[in-house]
């Protein structure tokens, strides 16, 4: 059984995450007969590592392409491909997927953005005509991938609850598929989070963390302005370190890239503010092992990696009251009223103030990872979807040795 995995457009952040994790578990789980080829950058595939055989990595720059030339990549030139490899099943995981795929398709639709009320009244109308009419385009592009494939995998509710509005997603066609957490990243560093719990008490400064690449919809403002409250009555108390840089190069498509910037260089902010702008993953692993408590402002996701990993470390979360987020988090957060800061530095006070309550959200976190996001759990899912016949076959292999024992 043979899958092609198109993952051209994994570049940074989530969808790199993603790939990653995806392509070692497979490497671990799949089994002798089963082949995968995997388009993605060449940068990534290098970041991926060394994988068995049975893993084929094509590396390809469509990912740097713009949309109608990417189009016709996807649309012809993979479509000659996954016709001359013999495959059974395509998997798109960039939300956008073949119209009219030779194989069983399975679409992973990961972009919240374009179906998020809360980023078109905010953010979008603020853009340029230009990048209006071309995010419409992309929105209709990413409705017609899901009417054509086979399957619609998104990584948790809200997402196929806000998808659904706009595309008829059957039952029998959406699969809900939770990403993992970094497990075993956190297990490998024997990591006790009993040394980091902060202590208004303390004589160091209190560390709040968050992760993040820049983009409008996660909200710095506000975090920003929730620090400042944070500092106002004893300056230096509480101290940010963010990868969230609004002067990061790939931020400039932004229209809020330049009020974060000045509002990040303001004298009651500017000297409790790390913003240390995007890190390779040794860096990042660096911060959480440092932090006290871990804040997530972002408005918009459709899942929130970060969040996960923040739990599987055993870190107090301050998040964005969504959807998504309570979705995500459960017991394991504080929540706060999206786009206040008073609330947020309320609800930061609060926690840095309750030490109980920071070690059961720690507990709670570290226990809901464990259970709830699996890497091995995703791509078991991931294969079945792909590979129905084989799960057909093991299901009866299981029923007739179940009933050959009684």
């Amino acid at each position: 059984m043979k899958m092609i995995i198109n993952a051209a457009s994994a570049k940074m952040g989530g969808n790199l995450n993603y790939v990653t994790h995806v392509l070692r578990n497979l490497a671990s789980m799949m089994k002798e007969a089963q082949e995968f080829v995997v388009f993605l950058p060449p940068a990534t595939a290098d970041h991926v590592g060394p994988l068995p055989q049975n893993i084929r990595l094509m590396p390809v720059q469509a990912g740097e392409w713009g949309w109608l030339r990417r189009m016709v990549w996807e649309q012809v030139t993979l479509r000659r491909f996954v016709k001359a490899e013999k495959a059974d099943a395509l998997f798109s995981t960039g939300s956008f997927g073949m119209f009219r795929c030779p194989v069983r398709q399975l679409l992973l639709v990961g972009n919240a953005l374009y179906f998020s009320a809360s980023y078109e009244s905010q953010f979008l109308k603020r853009q340029g005509l230009g990048y209006r009419l071309a995010f419409w385009l992309r929105r209709r592009l990413i409705l017609r991938s899901v009417r054509a494939a086979d399957v619609v995998m998104t990584p948790t509710q809200a997402m196929m609850d806000g998808l659904r509005p706009r595309v008829d997603v059957p039952p029998a066609k959406g699969v809900v598929n939770p990403y993992g957490a970094p497990l075993q990243e956190t297990e490998k560093q024997g990591i006790d989070r009993k040394d980091h719990t902060p202590n208004q008490s303390a004589k160091h400064a209190i560390r709040l963390l968050c992760v993040s690449l820049y983009s409008e919809h996660k909200n710095l403002r506000t975090l920003l302005k929730a620090l400042a409250l944070l500092n106002r009555a004893n300056p230096g108390t509480f101290v940010l370190d963010t990868t969230a840089d609004p002067q990061w190069e790939g931020a400039r498509w932004t229209v809020t890239h330049a009020e974060d910037s000045a509002l990040a260089a303001e004298s009651e902010i500017h000297p409790w503010v790390n913003i240390i702008g995007p890190l390779d993953r040794g860096r990042t692993l660096e911060l959480y092992r440092g932090a006290d408590i871990f804040v997530f402002p972002s408005l918009v996701e459709s899942f929130g990696f970060p969040l996960v990993e923040a739990m599987a470390w055993g870190l107090p979360i301050v998040a964005a009251d969504t959807p998504v987020n309570r979705e995500v988090c459960g017991e394991a957060a504080v929540y706060f009223s999206a786009l206040s800061p008073e609330d947020l530095a309320s609800q930061v006070q609060r926690l840095s103030a309750d030490r109980s309550l920071q070690e059961e959200l720690g507990r709670t976190g570290r226990q809901r990872a464990h259970d709830h996001f699996r890497w091995e759990d995703h791509v078991r899912t991931l294969l079945e979807c792909a590979f129905p016949s084989e799960r057909a076959a093991t299901a009866d292999c299981r029923a007739n040795e179940s009933h050959a024992g009684r």
